[in-house]
């Protein structure tokens, strides 16, 4: 399990307790503290001195959040790869569900597994939400399961870059042989102000918060040693005209002028405008988990 974490001393510890009780015990935890200002270092430091399964690989540098992420990817031994946010929790299972779904697969061919994730927030908004909604699985990064073989054509992730999601998703699933789509809840994940995905925020943070992530868009276009199939750099290109939109503030181009599907089209119109960005945040219990991903 790959964390990079930065000033999660409020949630630390909660998380560290949930990988603890997880029913599948051959784990490694791979902490890359990126700087933090708070207690977070110490905590997981004595969390470490009591399991050899934590390791605090990094501490006290500022490398920033990707950076971070590739440090305890350098660090890991594991044949499963797997992120975990310093402010999220895992229920019991969700390792021992994780790892089994490889059971049987060619261990040297590239395989990644989608899930889904569960909501939880002191918000009532954010709550108690299955994503994405129906029978699809979730790329988020805390969903994310890939093998070893997989995880060396994916990584090094571009550090220029806010996060590693959209990189880690689109990736990964391009680059496997084998993805497997399953219908567990394997992460709960902490919706607060705190997250990188701009949530709950003034319209001017949001569109700005979501320009630097989805720069990753771009960066996937560019990062020629990946090597991604032309179906997969046509709709990250597609994705990229529509930011380029939606950052302008046009969302009537956004819908009528990119080739995206229509539930892409809308969500990032919705994106686009102060008025539009508002009715999104009004309806956004009912409206979140419908792009299937």
């Amino acid at each position: 399990m790959l964390s990079p974490v930065y000033n999660e001393e409020k949630y630390i510890g909660e998380m560290i307790d949930s990988v603890r009780r997880q029913s599948y015990r051959d784990w490694e935890l791979l902490f890359v503290d990126d700087g933090s200002s708070d207690s977070t270092g110490p905590l997981i430091a004595e969390a470490a001195r009591s399991d050899k399964r934590i390791k605090l690989v990094a501490y006290g540098r500022k490398l920033g959040k990707v950076a971070a992420f590739n440090r305890a990817f350098g660090a890991s031994t594991g044949e499963v790869i797997l992120h975990v946010g310093g402010d999220d929790v895992v229920p019991p299972d969700s390792f021992a569900r994780r790892v089994s779904v490889f059971h049987g697969l060619d261990p040297a061919e590239p395989a990644v597994a989608f899930f889904k994730l569960m909501t939880f927030s002191e918000n009532a908004r954010f709550d108690n939400m299955v994503l994405p909604r129906g029978t699809a699985s979730s790329r988020s990064g805390g969903s994310i399961t890939i093998n070893r073989p997989l995880a060396d054509k994916v990584f090094p992730v571009d550090e220029s870059l806010a996060c590693e999601d959209i990189w880690w998703g689109y990736a990964a699933e391009d680059l496997a042989t084998t993805v497997v789509e399953d219908p567990h809840i394997v992460l709960h994940y902490r919706i607060h102000t705190g997250n990188s995905n701009p949530r709950a925020l003034s319209f001017n943070h949001m569109t700005q918060a979501t320009y630097v992530r989805h720069r990753s868009y771009k960066a996937l276009l560019d990062a020629r040693q990946l090597n991604l199939s032309k179906p997969t750099r046509e709709q990250l290109q597609r994705l990229w005209e529509a930011e380029q939109f939606r950052y302008a503030g046009k969302p009537f181009q956004v819908l009528f002028r990119t080739r995206l599907s229509m539930i892409d089209r809308l969500a990032m119109a919705s994106a686009a405008s102060p008025l539009l960005y508002s009715i999104r945040s009004r309806f956004y219990r009912q409206l979140s988990g419908r792009r299937g991903r």
